[in-house]
């Protein structure tokens, strides 16, 4: 088996995957929320209430940030 040549290094790959991850402004807002209740704990429900989007759509967005290594 031959190895693969890497034309990318590892730090340009997890900032791809970071962009990628924050492509979607729901994304923006979920990491912001985040950031600004650190210090109280943070259901997925409390965002809910906050966006104009089912909790199975918010669901999906913090799988993406999870899967990234945002969250």
């Amino acid at each position: 088996m031959i190895a693969e040549k890497k034309y990318f290094t590892e730090d340009q790959e997890k900032m791809a995957r970071y962009a990628k991850a924050m492509a979607h402004p729901v994304r923006v807002f979920i990491l912001d929320f985040l950031a600004e209740n650190i210090d109280k704990c943070c259901y997925s429900g409390d965002m809910a209430e906050e966006l104009p989007i089912a909790r199975s759509t918010l669901s999906e967005h913090l799988k993406e940030l999870k899967k990234a290594g945002l969250t």
